[in-house]
C-alpha cells in the first residue's frame, strides 16, 4: 500500500471513539461486536487489523456480496483515497505486524509483554528507521480506516474486534483516537475445547494460548486509567443480553437507546456469515472434554481461570 504525498488531509479536529475487544481467540469477540452494533449509534466491521483470507477468490462481506464488488466496501476504498491511502479491503492489511521488513516484522509478532518487555521492544524497534517509518504510516493508516468507516456508517462509535494486544497497544497511541477496551473473557474450558476442535491444538496448547491471551490482557488493562476499560463475560452476554449490552453501552458513552437491526459489512470470523440468531452460550465443553483434559487444563491453567470467576 503507498500513501499519498499527503496522508490525513482530512483528518478530524477532535479524536474518534474507538471501542476495541481485547480477548482470546474463540472467546465471542465477532459475537458482541455484532451485538453491540445492533445499537443505531454503535458500527463494527469486525478486525480492523485484517485477514489474510479476504484476498481468497469469493471471500464473502457479512453482507452476503463478494468482497471484491460489495459497495460498502468501494466506499471505504473511495474515503480512504480523499485521505491519501491507496486502500482495498480485498488486498491491504492493517495489522501492525505487516511491516515490510524482517526484523521489524520479528520485533511486533510477539504477544503483548509487561511493561519492561515493552520498554525493550520498543528501543528495539526505535533502532530501526524502517522500522520507525511503519508505525508512522501504520498510524496514519489505522486512523485513515477508522475515520473512512465511521464516515460510511454515520455512526459514531466504532468496535474493532481484532483481539490482539499488540494492535491495541498502538491504537492507544494514536492520538487520533479514543479508545475504549473491553477485555472479553469466556471460560477456559470452553475457549480450549474450540482450539481443539478448530486448530488442531493438544489441550497443553490450547490451555497455554488461553491464559497467555489473558496475561496479555491484564497487563494492558493494569495500565489504562479508570473508565477507559470494562471486562464482559461471554456467557453473561449470551444469558442476559439485555443487562450486559446495556452496561457496555453506558460504559462506552453511547445513548440509551432500543435495538435495531441493519446491514452488517463485518470481516473476519465465520460466525460473521450466520445471520442473526438467538443468543445462547457454547458449553460443549462440558460434554466434549474428557477428564484427562480437563487435568491437563487445570494444571496448565486453572489458577486463572478461577481468578476470572469461573469455577
Amino acid at each position: 500500500m503507498k500513501p499519498a504525498e499527503s496522508p490525513g488531509a482530512l483528518a478530524r479536529a477532535e479524536p474518534i471513539p474507538l471501542v476495541y475487544i481485547q480477548s482470546a481467540a474463540h472467546s465471542g469477540s465477532t459475537m458482541l461486536a455484532l451485538q453491540l452494533a445492533r445499537h443505531p449509534e454503535v458500527a463494527t466491521v469486525g478486525e480492523l487489523s485484517g485477514t489474510p483470507a479476504r484476498s481468497l477468490p469469493g471471500y464473502r462481506c457479512s453482507c452476503g456480496a463478494e468482497l471484491a464488488r460489495c459497495a460498502f466496501w468501494a466506499g471505504v476504498t473511495e474515503s480512504m483515497a480523499l485521505r491519501g491511502f491507496a486502500y482495498r479491503a480485498t488486498r491491504d492489511l492493517t495489522d501492525v505486524a505487516d511491516a515490510p521488513g524482517g526484523y521489524a516484522r520479528r520485533l511486533l509478532r510477539p504477544l503483548h509483554r509487561g511493561p519492561l518487555l515493552e520498554m525493550a521492544r520498543d528501543a528495539a524497534l526505535a533502532l530501526s528507521p524502517a522500522a520507525r517509518a511503519h508505525l508512522r504510516r501504520h498510524q496514519a493508516l489505522k486512523a485513515a480506516l477508522v475515520e473512512s468507516v465511521v464516515e460510511r456508517t454515520g455512526r459514531p462509535f466504532l468496535v474493532d474486534s481484532s483481539k490482539s494486544g499488540v494492535q491495541l497497544k498502538y491504537l492507544l497511541r494514536n492520538a487520533r483516537l479514543a479508545v475504549k477496551v473491553i477485555w472479553l473473557v469466556r471460560d477456559g474450558r470452553g475457549v480450549a475445547r474450540s482450539l481443539m476442535r478448530n486448530q488442531g491444538k493438544s489441550m497443553r496448547e490450547a490451555a497455554c494460548e488461553w491464559r497467555r491471551s489473558n496475561e496479555e490482557a491484564e497487563a494492558i488493562v493494569g495500565r489504562l486509567p479508570e473508565g477507559a476499560w470494562m471486562q464482559a463475560r461471554y456467557e453473561a452476554v449470551c444469558a442476559r443480553p439485555e443487562e450486559a449490552l446495556g452496561a457496555l453501552f453506558k460504559f462506552i458513552g453511547a445513548a440509551p437507546k432500543a435495538f435495531e437491526d441493519a446491514e452488517q459489512h463485518v470481516l473476519g470470523h465465520s460466525s460473521r456469515l450466520k445471520g442473526d440468531r438467538p443468543l445462547r452460550a457454547d458449553e460443549k465443553w462440558r460434554v466434549d472434554l474428557s477428564p484427562a483434559d480437563l487435568r491437563v487444563f487445570e494444571k496448565v491453567a486453572g489458577d486463572m481461570n478461577r481468578e476470572l470467576g469461573y469455577t
